[in-house]
């Protein structure tokens, strides 16, 4: 299984752009200090995601796959 973990610093409205080689798990993740209060987005059995962020700060993006040889690539467009 493959797990891929990226942190971005992006601003509200920024949109997170997640493509992989095959289908997976993708979850946004704010940083927040606290787990118990930290937004998260995420969509199930996908090869790629469009998620915006709707607020600023630090951002974890993590990438769960049943693949060993995952490709992925992680970008962001700026709101």
């Amino acid at each position: 299984m493959a797990l891929v973990k990226t942190t971005l610093k992006l601003f509200g409205g920024d949109t997170v752009v997640v493509r992989c080689s095959d289908k997976c798990h993708i979850h946004l993740m704010s940083a927040k200090a606290s787990t118990d209060e930290a937004d998260i987005l995420s969509v199930q059995d996908r090869s790629s995601a469009y998620l915006t962020v709707p607020y600023s700060g630090l951002w974890n993006v993590l990438i769960d796959s049943r693949s060993q040889s995952l490709e992925h690539s992680v970008s962001y467009v700026a709101a």
